[in-house]
């Protein structure tokens, strides 16, 4: 970032601390609005994304998860089988927009709104939003490493917790773990118990 009020806290940060400051890439803009989102407690995801005529983006924005409402039809279609999912589109209008400048070659706040309509999320309650939900590549590994070596996700779940000081530090939920492993789930015929040992407890001990 190039430029910003960083003497502010980041929960007093108002729209014209933030319009003009300047990124090097979209990236990093992206990076700093969820790292901001996450400290004040909220649920980030893109929103607009605007690009020239030849493809390049020129133009993106980020909106908290609560923007917006859900479309009508999805709540009264008759022929719905489950109940409609809890209500979480409540028409929040905080959101970050960052244009590409020609003249500087970075990334330029256009917009920042601050203000929401809804409660933030207390530590103890971030890594249960959707857009903080994650499991770093390297504990993934040794998720899979565990179960392919017969640990069950729950025990997997509790050594990860106990790793990092406590389930609300861990960064996802267990449900996420769940997911996260069914998901990547690969053969246990190719890797035996030596294997294990030899690519986990290096790590471990």
């Amino acid at each position: 970032m190039e430029s910003s009020n960083i003497g502010k806290d980041p929960s007093d940060l108002l729209e014209e601390d933030m319009v003009g400051a300047e990124f090097k890439s979209v990236e990093e803009a992206e990076s700093f609005y969820h790292i901001y989102s996450k400290i004040i407690g909220f649920s980030v995801r893109k929103n607009q994304c605007r690009k020239n005529q030849a493809g390049i983006v020129t133009t993106r924005s980020w909106c908290c998860s609560n923007e917006g409402f859900r479309r009508t039809k999805y709540i009264k279609n008759p022929n719905r089988v489950r109940e409609p999912r809890s209500e979480i589109r409540i028409g929040c209008r905080a959101m970050f927009r960052v244009c590409y400048s020609k003249i500087t070659k970075l990334w330029v706040v256009k917009e920042f709104r601050a203000n929401h309509n809804h409660c933030m999320a207390t530590d103890m309650q971030k890594h249960f939003l959707r857009s903080h939900r994650k499991i770093s590549a390297a504990e993934l590994e040794q998720a899979k490493l565990l179960k392919e070596a017969g640990m069950k996700t729950s025990e997997i779940w509790n050594l990860f917790v106990h790793q990092n000081g406590g389930w609300d530090k861990v960064g996802c939920t267990k449900k996420y773990l769940y997911n996260s492993l069914a998901a990547g789930r690969r053969g246990v015929d190719d890797l035996d118990a030596n294997t294990v040992t030899t690519r986990l407890l290096p790590g471990l001990l």
